[in-house]
């Protein structure tokens, strides 16, 4: 069965809404990986349920309309999406960003994941 629009937001509704901690993801994005690394340098990554939308092929109706409803969901179009209790929280470039200011740590703690 093809996943129509509606399939994929009600999927990715109970997906948010059934995981604390989830990630859209693509093994063949870059950025994806940099999230993962960080996830794994904190020992997190069991933590974080991965929606991985590279299992399907671009162009296809399932990998546009997972994306969309993921981009529905967090009102930004990015690779990778991070969100906590359901709600849109960072991407990649976040995650610079805390690096950066040396607070990414702390982040992770307010977020419960540490």
């Amino acid at each position: 069965m093809a996943i129509t629009l509606d399939i994929a937001r009600k999927e990715v509704a109970e997906l948010l809404k059934n995981n604390r901690f989830v990630q859209l993801n693509a093994s063949w994005c870059p950025d994806c990986v940099y999230t993962q690394s960080v996830f794994r340098k904190y020992d997190v990554i069991d933590k974080v349920k991965f929606f991985e939308i590279g299992n399907y092929r671009r162009g296809t109706p399932e990998f546009e309309n997972y994306y969309l409803a993921f981009q529905e969901a967090a009102n930004k179009k990015n690779l990778p999406l991070i969100f906590v209790d359901g709600k849109f929280i960072a991407t990649e470039h976040t995650f610079h960003d805390w690096e950066s200011q040396k607070v990414l740590k702390q982040k992770f703690k307010d977020l419960g994941l540490l």
